[in-house]
């Protein structure tokens, strides 16, 4: 009779049990390969013109401020560089405009600079080691934000700020943003911490408005720091308002509507690519009405998936959005789906948003799809 040790069911039970050596194992294999893929990865990254996100929007206030359009529809025949079109909401053009001014080289590494720190303590506030911020920060969703200066790298800081607090290394640690009724004995909410609040959630989606769900999501749970956060916005708008007139919102429209063209080649990876446009809608009006039942520890990773999907196409620094689910997954699944992720083939990236989510949502019937502390054995996990 063969011993328990050569029954292969055993084996592969053992791979995938992360109190394991096999897995451990495992888990270093695949985290071998990140490493390689990332390494592949980067003489590309390192070819592409250094802070062009910010570059464009800089070219669009000096056209702006000298009397031109911002919003150039032949912009579009570009498909890559700092000729791309513009697509901020006109109120940025005013607050841009004297920093057009200065000199570029100074505005650009002081930006690029601004965004690397801003980097290193986004990946702290989600409890990322130290050994491995490196890592994570040339994983080429964060690589393209930093290489770049997309503002998305601030974005996903406001929306860590939000929905994260310093945590054990590993383990993310979510914050309590329910409503002081459905907390038992908590204090009110100061207006200053809903003030604050607000403003983050305001601050994730205030230049790419799909992202704007983060604040939408917090009416429910905090109704006056939603409102405060988007009176916030508004206020900016209007300031602006006198500068800008009411006929730039209409060219901004029809810019965004240019930009959602699929056959245009830098419109990054629509749902609609992998799914058609019908069930790309449906998907993403389900994500919209789906956040307003989201509670509890993982409403940050829910709130980053519904972003994904119900944004009109998504560029690869739009991934950094899966990393609240990727971080409270077991590490042998996370480390695979990063390395989809990293290929930057749109369905791949599709896919892993789908598998991230299938698994975060059986997670709490299937503990072991949880990430685990090192050394114990798998155990239900337990809401907070």
């Amino acid at each position: 009779m063969r011993s328990r040790s050569q029954d292969p069911a055993a084996v592969v039970r053992s791979v995938f049990d992360q109190s394991s050596p096999a897995n451990q194992q495992l888990t270093r294999g695949l985290a071998a390969l990140l490493v390689f893929i990332i390494a592949i990865s980067l003489p590309a990254f390192l070819t592409w013109t250094a802070g062009v996100d910010l570059e464009i929007p800089l070219r669009a206030a000096s056209r702006w401020s000298a009397g031109g359009q911002p919003y150039l529809a032949s912009s579009f025949a570009e498909t890559s560089g700092p000729g791309l079109p513009y697509l901020y909401p006109p109120w940025l053009l005013p607050l841009l405009a004297p920093i057009a001014e200065l000199p570029r080289t100074i505005v650009l590494a002081a930006w690029l600079a601004f965004e690397a720190a801003v980097a290193v303590w986004t990946c702290r506030r989600f409890s990322v080691p130290w050994p491995a911020v490196p890592l994570v920060l040339l994983w080429p969703p964060f690589l393209e934000g930093l290489v770049t200066g997309n503002v998305q790298v601030i974005q996903l800081a406001a929306f860590a700020a939000l929905f994260f607090v310093p945590g054990r290394s590993w383990e993310p640690r979510p914050r309590l943003l329910d409503a002081p009724n459905e907390r038992p004995g908590a204090k009110p909410y100061t207006l200053a911490r809903d003030a604050l609040d607000g403003l983050l959630a305001a601050g994730i989606g205030a230049l790419k408005y799909t992202q704007l769900l983060a604040l939408a999501w917090l009416l429910r749970p905090r109704p006056r720091a939603a409102i405060l956060g988007g009176v916030a916005l508004a206020a900016v708008a209007a300031a602006m308002l006198p500068f800008t007139g009411i006929e730039l919102y209409r060219d901004w429209l029809s810019q965004l509507g240019r930009a959602a063209d699929p056959s245009w080649a830098p419109a990054g990876g629509p749902l609609a690519l992998l799914v058609g446009r019908p069930l790309a809608t449906a998907a993403a009006v389900a994500a919209v009405g789906a956040i307003f039942f989201v509670r509890g520890r993982d409403a940050g990773a829910w709130v980053g998936i519904a972003l994904l999907v119900a944004a009109p196409s998504i560029h690869g620094y739009g991934m950094l959005f899966l990393l609240p689910t990727l971080l409270v997954l077991r590490r042998d699944l996370a480390i695979t789906l990063a390395i989809l992720i990293a290929r930057y083939n749109p369905y791949a990236w599709w896919v892993s948003i789908a598998v991230a989510a299938a698994s975060l949502a059986a997670s709490n019937r299937f503990p072991t799809l949880r990430v685990l502390p090192r050394g114990q054995l798998p155990r239900p996990v337990v809401d907070r």
